[in-house]
């Protein structure tokens, strides 16, 4: 059973250090200065007569070119000292508000379960502590390799992951690795090790923090998921279940499927119905396989409740109000459940069940 989920800007050194000076005319510009000015005087036409200018036309400095060039310095220092003022707050807040957009959550179907990257209550990064993101992505991978001694640690020792710990690439590809594990007992420990990562606690806290996400669009098939995962290690199933299976009719046709994941993780006796219900009326294919699977191999069903389910698969084989695709699953199912391979043959496959039960 996949994951449903998923899986995070420059400044200028010297402005990042809060160190930088504000830049001033070189004493190139004076050169400058001076060089367009020799000009002005090299090509005035010489007296014969040393007769001293009339007194009107000399001019102090400051009548003449000097406020011009006043001005100019004055505005030009402005604009740069605007520019290392405002620069960096500009910049940290393009890097605020491109971290705030990556935290929304973006929601898509992978594998055929419902994927989230971002969350309700993903820890801060500040709050993360290596050693136990460490020891969390050990004890996972042991898990994913099939060692029931690691999925007891992790059902031991996850809550106090919670807050601590965070969601990578590297933990969602063993979640998912895990959910896909025959062992129910693994599936269990992905799935609490999933609400520790993502600062889900295991208590009504965190079922009423994803009854709060669950209104969200966004936030709508993760946190259904996460619902289930709560319900099926012992926080209100009841409560859980009914949370989600009032989304088992939403006009999106992901969130109804999200929702029948969400049912099968919670995994208790009165959620079958509910599923068999989805397989044989939802108006989606994608609803009606999803059901289906969850069923017969995904999900967090035991072998007698599959049995159960298996009473109203065996006379759905040849039912005539089924399409042929739902009765293809149907037969596809009970080979999941059983073991065997009876094809078509409502009469075998009662039979089988009859002597099985």
């Amino acid at each position: 059973m996949p994951d449903p989920l998923q899986p995070r800007d420059s400044v200028n050194p010297s402005l990042a250090s809060g160190t930088a000076t504000e830049p001033r005319p070189s004493e190139a510009h004076g050169v400058k200065a001076l060089v367009e000015v020799a000009p002005a005087t090299k090509n005035l036409p010489l007296r014969t007569e040393m007769t001293p200018p009339p007194a009107a036309a000399q001019q102090p400095w400051f009548l003449g070119d000097g406020p011009v060039v006043l001005y100019i310095l004055l505005v030009f220092g402005l604009v740069v000292g605007l520019s290392v003022l405002v620069a960096p707050r500009i910049q940290r807040g393009v890097n605020e508000l491109s971290k705030e957009l990556s935290k929304r959550a973006a929601t898509h179907i992978e594998n055929g379960r419902s994927r989230t990257s971002g969350n309700v209550n993903e820890p801060d990064g500040s709050t993360i502590d290596p050693t136990a993101q460490e020891e969390a992505e050990k004890l996972l991978a042991r898990v994913a390799a099939g060692d029931t001694t690691a999925a007891d640690q992790v059902l031991s020792e996850s809550d106090a992951w919670t807050g601590k710990t965070h969601r990578t690439a590297r933990t969602d590809q063993l979640i998912t690795a895990s959910l896909n594990l025959g062992s129910t007992h693994a599936r269990e420990a992905a799935a609490q090790a999933q609400l520790a990562l993502d600062g889900i606690p295991r208590n009504e806290s965190g079922v009423a923090m994803l009854e709060q996400a669950v209104g969200n669009p966004s936030q709508r098939a993760w946190a259904l998921w996460m619902l289930g995962a709560l319900g099926n290690r012992g926080v209100d199933p009841i409560h859980t279940a009914k949370i989600i299976e009032s989304y088992l009719d939403d006009p999106n046709v992901n969130v109804r499927a999200s929702a029948v994941d969400a049912l099968s993780l919670v995994g208790t006796d009165e959620t079958i119905p509910m599923l068999l219900d989805r397989f044989r009326n939802d108006p989606s294919p994608i609803v009606e396989e999803r059901a289906i699977c969850d069923i017969a191999e995904s999900g967090m069903y035991t072998h007698s409740q599959r049995m159960a389910a298996a009473a109203s698969l065996v006379g759905w084989v040849d039912d005539s109000l089924l399409s042929a695709q739902q009765r293809a699953w149907t037969v596809q199912a009970l080979g999941d459940i059983s073991g065997k391979n009876l094809g078509t043959d409502s009469a075998a496959w009662k039979s089988w069940y009859d002597s099985a039960r």
